[in-house]
């Protein structure tokens, strides 16, 4: 029996009420962490990209690489009550108590009023807590999962339910593109759904595709006004599904370039190799395009190969393993006591609540279809391309709704003595639970992924150096072969001035990442700070054979080779930098360097000058000229040259000792 409306109102309020409260106990117990500050990963480029909007960006520029909604709402925060992550992650949590009321309401619509423990069981699922006090977007897409479940959960479909679940579904995909293939199970939900409404069934559907329609086509006149191209969402579908179809794929991330793995590294290594095949500039569509084709082409190519991947990935999504990607609940879990008592209530559990469940309530399964057609299809759309805790969320909420029945079904089964047909919901269950908790992830690996991932946001800080380090090394206590780890530690000592310690870390992460660009070029700039010019510049030249538009590791190289008195070959990777970035003042000097080594002081001083035209202010030119100057017996001319240097770059030893020389010199004339 249904109840009447206005008596549900006290439950949800409770049901939110306890969900805040304990997202914020688990709030105040990590709030001193070193982490609880840090933006990592995603979290900064969303904060980058809110900030921009709320300064008055609100169109901005080109095609959408990235989910927008989840910025723009973080803008509308920021302007209403500023960019403190603490006031992110409050709103968050109290928007995460939104989200397990609308289950809750869900789960009543679907059960009658005790059907609310699902709302209770999203409130207390330690992977909901988690992700609602990250500054990302699983927060939201777990309301509008909440929302759309609500909305379809309903007794009667009408045109207004109808609308709103297509605006909902619309919204959805501004923060999860692949939600869009929840249009399928929606609309046959619409139009084979137990509902009387079968002459409006056809008017109701068109109202829910005329819901998602006014959401995303804005979005995408926008993308065609601001990035030449339309799009209903993103411009990232190809990458998204070559990273995870291709030889080599493992069912989670992996960069496209060796040792990346930003958002912004993605989308800048897409669009760079998709170009160099091209050989030519690539709109955003093309280099979607690109990477679709070349999974396709290994799908064709490898048929079983892939069968076999892409069940791997379903497995992985039904895995109890929390694939992080950036930030891991484990890592948060080891400040808070609230986490590790809710801990055991893990995704694999879930699942096999879920289980029992679909198989305790078969007799109403015309009335639940549409979770389990839900779920399949979601479960389905992260499959096809790549699997983290995060992405395959959206499903956590249908089966709670799912084990929400099965769990009254058991209550009313254990009232009734009524145990038989429980039997074969439970083996069900017990089996998924079983299947769950096969070994497909590498917990130690992950561990040490996400130390480094918090390592690496800190040791954007100076002040943080030491807290970096630490992270470094337990990510390496944790996994000591760990490439990632022995780089960023490696950076980190040459950064603190400490070349000679920052060696041996290189080279350990090239023995595991050869063809880490990155990693050789920083090796060569050691190599080069303790002495060693012939190994700098062998690894300068390995590292540009790796990526050979790599302009900063070309000038490393000319400036290798005018170490070794090499001019004719560093004015070779001079001119190839200045073929590609003629105003490069950096290159414009090296060249004027080997012009003065290779006996063309006038050709050199062209080249200073042309560099200080560009950039008045570079101090390197300025000691150049003058030193080249001083060489004619300019000195006159050298000195003001000298001073302007030491002005510009009062730690430049060796511009304060070419003044001083060139002072003396002029005090005997």
């Amino acid at each position: 029996m249904r109840e009447r409306p206005g008596r549900l109102w006290p439950v949800l309020l409770g049901v939110w009420a306890a969900a805040v409260a304990i997202r914020c106990l688990y709030l105040w117990q990590i709030h001193d962490a070193v982490l609880f500050d840090l933006r990592i990963g995603d979290a900064q480029s969303y904060h980058l990209w809110a900030r921009r909007i709320a300064d008055g960006d609100w169109l901005g520029h080109g095609v959408f690489y990235q989910a927008p909604l989840y910025p723009y709402l973080l803008a509308v925060i920021y302007r209403l009550l500023g960019d403190g992550i603490g006031t992110v992650r409050v709103v968050q949590a109290l928007l995460g108590g939104v989200s397990c009321a609308l289950l809750a309401a869900a789960g009543v619509s679907l059960f009658g009023r005790r059907g609310a423990i699902a709302g209770v069981l999203l409130a207390i699922y330690p992977s909901a807590i988690f992700l609602d006090g990250l500054v990302e977007k699983s927060s939201l897409v777990t309301f509008l999962i909440a929302a759309l479940l609500a909305v379809l959960a309903a007794a009667r479909m009408s045109w207004r339910r109808s609308l709103a679940a297509g605006v909902i579904l619309g919204l959805l995909a501004l923060t999860r593109e692949n939600a869009l293939v929840l249009a399928l199970p929606v609309l046959l939900w619409i139009g084979l759904g137990p509902f009387d409404v079968a002459r409006l069934r056809l008017r109701t559907a068109l109202v829910f595709v005329a819901g998602c329609a006014l959401v995303l086509l804005p979005v995408a006149l926008r993308n065609q006004a601001a990035g030449g191209e339309f799009h209903l969402t993103t411009s990232q579908f190809g990458p998204n599904f070559y990273i995870g179809n291709h030889a080599g794929a493992d069912g989670t991330y992996q960069a496209l370039v060796v040792g990346h793995g930003s958002a912004a590294d993605e989308r800048e290594d897409a669009t760079r190799l998709a170009e160099q095949a091209a050989g030519r500039k690539l709109s955003p569509g093309e280099v979607s395009g690109y990477w679709t084709s070349q999974a396709l082409d290994y799908i064709r190519s490898q048929p079983l190969a892939w069968l076999k991947l892409t069940a791997r990935k379903l497995a992985l999504t039904f895995n109890a393993a929390e694939i992080a990607d950036t930030e891991s609940q484990s890592i948060y879990a080891e400040r808070s006591w609230l986490m590790r008592i809710l801990g055991p209530f893990d995704f694999g559990l879930l699942f096999g609540m879920a289980v029992f469940g679909t198989v305790a309530t078969a007799a109403s399964w015309r009335r639940l279809w549409f979770l389990y057609a839900l779920a399949m299809t979601y479960a389905l759309s992260v499959a096809l391309f790549y699997v983290f805790a995060r992405y395959r969320f959206p499903i956590v909420p249908i089966l709670m709704l799912l084990g929400t029945g099965g769990i009254l079904q058991a209550v009313d089964g254990v009232r009734l003595r009524r145990m038989r047909p429980l039997v074969m919901a439970a083996a069900a269950g017990l089996a998924a639970i079983a299947v769950a908790q096969l070994p497909l992830d590498n917990p130690k690996a992950a561990r040490a992924t996400n130390y480094f991932d918090i390592a690496a946001a800190l040791s954007k800080d100076p002040a943080r150096t030491e807290d970096a380090r630490e992270f470094y090394q337990r990510a390496l206590d944790t996994d000591p072969q760990f490439p990632a780890a022995q780089f960023g530690l490696g950076t980190l000592l040459a950064r603190a001035g400490r070349p000679e310690e920052a060696i041996p870390h290189y080279r350990s992460a090239l023995a595991i990442w050869p063809d880490y660009a990155e990693a050789r070029s920083n090796l060569g700039l050691a190599l080069a700070a303790t002495g060693h010019a012939e190994a700098a510049v062998a690894e300068y030249a390995a590292a540009l054979g790796i990526r050979t538009d790599d302009a900063d590791t070309r000038l490393a190289l000319g400036k290798g080779l005018l170490t070794l008195n090499r001019p004719g070959q560093a004015m070779e990777q001079y001119e190839q930098v200045l073929a590609s970035q003629p105003k490069n003042v950096q290159a414009l000097v090296g060249w004027g360097v080997a012009l003065a080594q290779s006996g063309r002081p006038q050709d050199a001083i062209a080249k200073y000058q042309l560099a200080l035209e560009i950039d008045p202010n570079y101090a390197a030119a300025h000691n150049s000229l003058g030193t080249t100057l001083a060489s004619q017996g300019r000195i006159a001319e050298a000195v003001p040259h000298f001073e302007r240097a030491v002005e510009l770059d009062p730690g430049d030893e060796n511009a304060k000792r070419n003044l001083a020389t060139a002072r003396e010199m002029l005090s005997r004339h």
